[in-house]
């Protein structure tokens, strides 16, 4: 069973919130409290998740939220705010909190889903750190082998000793008097190879990684690890290179798949967040237009009451599939931004060709011909969209640009759903 933790200074939210999660398909053992102390006070490793409000009586929400994420093996952390403010949002999900709901638009549907994504996410968070926590202990039994070792005295700056695996793979050989020390072949320059020399004199330890070719041919991409030692008041360096290839796609795996929304496969909103940064400096830096789909399925609530979740769920992977092959649109990317929302960012797209894309997303999403019986709008599955777009500014806040579509989704759902609006000049 799923235990939480909510805390929550308002006695009707709370009666409100429990109702919710009695009414989930899952299970949930919710532990109540009316104030960060008390809350604090109770969270133990049994607490799965957090459901956190973000004004508190005693301490800040977003404080609260960094004290728990400083913890060792943190929960995640729901973030939960009468506000509509974009800024907060993203301070709290900066915070590394797993998601952040608006109060007033929360339901049991909006609610349970987000804990069960968050739950998701905080299970293969765990992993990567469990990864690292693996790869931490390996370092450290790999400087006790003779993989690639060699010995590098630290005032010549010349190697003293090196094994085969370092010849054979590095190209470093050991000083022979009468001739210039060389620069291990690995290292690209001699301003490369005495930079790592400084740093690990002055620093007590360096570390450096290349791509470097092995004997047949391939990529291999090579960690060096050194650390300074000193002997009879000499001091040395002494380095270990080893191939890292295998840990660095691990890990790469694992970051895509936090990366990921586990019910539909697409970009979550975690990855939406730091695409939206990248492509807002970029665009800026191109002086490019940068647009922005909000998009949300019409009436999405009354579709999971009237078929049932699972067919909820199937719709949701149906609707971002068809928005996800939308290749006529190369530059599009789509994210599941939360519930039924889903957001696309067009680098290169002034307002009008991303609504004329808007318009496309859809057509495509009706074309499904997914039934919907329980909706006023149409017979079948379709979804309303907000466009914003326009030149950032780096000196202007990308959330503005997320706060523009967003009220222009509110605007085409007011107007009849099944629509695309655009936002006002801002």
């Amino acid at each position: 069973m799923t235990r939480l933790l909510l805390i929550e200074d308002n006695l009707p939210d709370r009666i409100r919130y429990r109702r919710m999660l009695s009414l989930a398909p899952e299970s949930y053992e919710l532990v109540e409290v009316g104030t960060a102390t008390d809350g604090l006070a109770a969270l133990d490793s049994s607490i799965d998740g957090v459901l956190l409000d973000h004004d508190l009586p005693d301490i800040a929400g977003l404080e609260v939220l960094k004290i728990i994420r400083d913890r060792s093996d943190p929960p995640v952390v729901v973030m939960l705010t009468g506000e509509e403010d974009a800024n907060v949002c993203i301070e709290a999900l900066k915070g590394g909190a797993a998601d952040y709901l608006m109060k007033r638009r929360i339901d049991e549907d909006i609610l349970h889903r987000s804990i069960r994504g968050a739950i998701e996410r905080g299970r293969l968070e765990r992993e990567v750190r469990d990864q690292q926590r693996r790869l931490a202990l390996f370092y450290r039994l790999a400087s006790q082998t003779d993989d690639a070792l060699f010995i590098i005295d630290s005032v010549e700056g010349r190697v003293t000793e090196c094994n085969h695996s370092a010849r054979a793979w590095l190209g470093v050989w050991p000083f022979v008097e009468g001739t210039d020390p060389a620069i291990p072949a690995v290292f690209q320059s001699f301003d490369q190879w005495k930079a790592f020399l400084d740093e690990a004199a002055t620093q007590g330890s360096a570390r450096f990684e290349w791509n470097v070719k092995s004997a047949d041919g391939s990529s291999a991409v090579c960690e060096i690890l050194a650390r300074l030692v000193n002997e009879q008041g000499v001091s040395y360096v002494v380095a270990v290179g080893r191939d890292i290839t295998s840990r660095v796609e691990t890990e790469r795996d694992l970051m895509d798949q936090t990366q990921r929304d586990g019910l539909t496969g697409i970009l979550n909103r975690r990855a939406f967040d730091a695409a939206l940064v990248e492509l807002w400096e970029s665009s800026a830096q191109t002086t490019t237009p940068l647009a922005l789909l909000m998009m949300d399925v019409d009436h999405f609530k009354a579709y999971n009451d009237t078929l049932g979740h699972p067919a909820g769920d199937e719709c949701l992977r149906a609707v971002s599939g068809a928005i996800g092959r939308m290749i006529r649109y190369p530059g599009l990317r789509v994210f599941r931004y939360g519930g039924e929302e889903f957001v696309g960012l067009l680098p290169v797209t002034d307002v009008g060709a991303a609504r004329n894309a808007a318009e496309d997303l859809r057509r495509t999403v009706e074309g499904l011909g997914l039934a919907h019986p329980a909706s006023p709008t149409s017979n079948r599955v379709t979804i309303s969209t907000g466009v914003a777009s326009r030149i950032p500014n780096l000196d202007d806040d990308p959330a503005d640009l997320l706060a523009a579509a967003d009220e222009a989704l509110y605007r085409a759902k007011f107007e009849g759903r099944n629509r695309v609006a655009t936002a006002l000049p801002f």
